[in-house]
């Protein structure tokens, strides 16, 4: 080895004792040198980071993210420099995999390797976002990072006419908070240091680009669609970020219910990026929505080949394996085609056994296909691989009683899934109710109702439920008054209005219970159960 370092890690820290002693121990085996610049800690950061072996230096924050990296390049002397973020961890074959990359001569070298950043969801579920970053790059003061955050280094490396090669080695951003909590921080720091840029930069297609996406993380769906749609229209098509932003721009349109721009913007985005999985994925889902079955099956099924492209993404891997088979399999069983469903949903089951969304989704399709004995092959094989919570498979064993006619022992079964449940039994608690409901009293469902109804407030179709409850018991009052709290969640529920007209008659409110059931007209207009309220409508001359 020569006498200058062959690889510097170079990190940016603040107030990281938590995650930055994994984070250093991962590393260190496999660079020369470990440059950490402090912006400003207040815990044991700067001593965890010393005991481990790095050069500790400090750097005063201001508010941009590229200055302290650059300022942690400027002091490395490696000839290769690569960074991590302190929440990161490298696993031991691909920090041999990284060394290796160093030891071959610079003059066959590239300017920069592309690796991944694995970012797992919330512990709960099984997501998992594959984000690709230029992670190791030569030590040369022409490359630097840009941007107050989200700082970006591939156009320095470009501006020099860098070569990059792709690498399967990738890091894990395994120490990232993913409370509400920590969510909004992050969210207000990113918001005030991109308004910071936005002031300075208003044209500038990746400070557009990241506004967008803030917002969209953030539910403010409009905003996100205003700067992503001023991304488009400023973006060379070749840039990185732009086949993301088509991808979120789709999303968002979707959720202010602008159907129809966000096919046209999707038939414009899959013109520039043919087959791009993301894009076909959004796609599917929007076919899927607007019961265009046949065309939601060949998105979903385009987006589950492998086209082999190496580019640029941030990326839910599940969008090109599971969670595509988990929504075709949807499609086929909304097309009756309930042979395909199965299918689909153990492929989806294959690829990730803890996405737990495909396995209730097979369960309750062997239940209603009354596959009673292969039903329960699948609660023993899950009691086994142990991929899922005991709530959850009392669950399976409820719905499985249940299709046996077994209300009781399914209602028993239910009482263990509650018991069991850290915190979240809302679906035992909604199979509760509805048994209740269908096979024992409306007095007993309307108990656990209120129950549900408590847990997850912001649920309409309970609140619906609720009311319904009430009304078959002769409450009214409490009925309209919990009709009305499911339309203030769910205002175009044609048939929560009809109800809700039904309890106004019934309370002597004429005038109110015709303007609910000419809401359901308008909302739904061929609902057979909307169109029975003709008659009602018609003895009153309202027709």
């Amino acid at each position: 080895m020569s006498a200058r370092p062959l690889i510097s890690l170079c990190m940016i820290v603040r107030d990281n004792a938590r995650t930055l002693g994994a984070c250093l121990e991962s590393i260190a085996p496999w660079v020369d040198e470990m440059i950490v610049v402090d912006t400003g800690s207040t815990d044991d950061t700067r001593q965890i980071a010393q005991l481990a072996g790095a050069q500790v230096h400090q750097f005063p924050w201001c508010d941009d993210f590229s200055a302290a990296r650059n300022e942690s390049l400027r002091l490395a002397t490696g000839e290769w420099l690569f960074w991590m973020d302190s929440d990161d961890t490298i696993s031991e074959e691909c920090g041999r995999q990284l060394q290796e990359l160093a030891i071959a001569p610079l003059d066959f070298a590239p300017t920069a390797f592309v690796m991944q950043v694995h970012c797992p969801g919330p512990p709960e579920t099984s997501d998992v976002t594959v984000v690709d970053h230029v992670k190791m790059f030569r030590n040369d003061p022409r490359i630097r990072f840009e941007g107050r955050i989200h700082e970006q280094i591939v156009p320095a490396v470009r501006r020099i006419n860098g070569e990059i090669h792709w690498t399967s080695i990738f890091v894990t951003h395994s120490g990232s908070e993913h409370t509400a909590d920590a969510r909004k921080r992050k969210q207000t720091r990113d918001l005030r240091l991109l308004e910071l840029e936005y002031s300075e930069q208003p044209q500038h297609p990746f400070v557009l680009f990241n506004l967008g996406m803030t917002y969209a993380d953030m539910d403010d769906f409009p905003r996100a669609v205003r700067y992503l749609e001023e991304c488009l229209t400023v973006s060379a098509a070749e840039e990185s970020h732009v086949r993301k932003a088509y991808a979120l721009l789709a999303g968002c349109l979707q959720q202010v219910d602008r159907d129809e721009d966000c096919r046209a913007l999707l038939e414009r985005g899959l013109q520039l990026y043919d087959k791009d999985a993301e894009l076909l994925f959004r796609l599917g889902v929007l076919e899927q929505k607007l019961s265009n079955h046949l065309a939601a099956v060949s998105a979903y099924t385009t987006a589950l080949e492998d086209h082999g492209e190496r580019r640029f993404s941030s990326r839910d891997r599940g969008i090109t394996g599971y969670k595509a088979r988990h929504n075709l399999a949807g499609v086929y069983r909304e097309m009756g085609r309930f042979d395909l469903a199965e299918l689909q949903w153990r492929l989806a089951i294959h690829d990730e056994p803890a996405f737990k969304p495909s396995w209730q989704s097979l369960i309750d399709l062997l239940a209603e296909q009354k596959k009673l004995v292969t039903l329960e092959l699948e609660l023993e094989k899950a009691v086994e691989q142990q991929c899922y919570a005991t709530g959850e498979i009392a669950v399976g064993r409820a719905k499985l009683l249940a299709a046996r006619g077994e209300y009781g022992e399914a209602i028993n079964a239910l009482d263990e899934a509650i018991a069991c449940s850290s915190g979240n039994s809302s679906e035992a608690m909604r199979l509760k109710c509805q048994l209740l409901f269908e096979h024992f009293s409306a007095e007993d469902a309307a108990v656990w109702l209120e129950r549900l109804c408590e847990i997850i407030p912001e649920d309409g179709a309970a609140w619906h439920n609720l009311a319904t409850a009430h009304q078959m018991t002769g409450h009214t009052s409490l009925a309209a008054i919990h009709y009305e709290r499911s339309l203030a969640l769910r205002p175009d529920a044609a048939r929560t209005w009809m109800q809700l007209g039904y309890a106004q008659r019934d309370l002597g409110r004429i005038e109110a219970a015709h303007q609910s059931w000419r809401r359901a007209k308008e909302i739904a207009p061929r609902d057979p159960f909307v169109c029975a309220l003709d008659e009602a409508l018609a003895f009153s001359g309202e027709h």
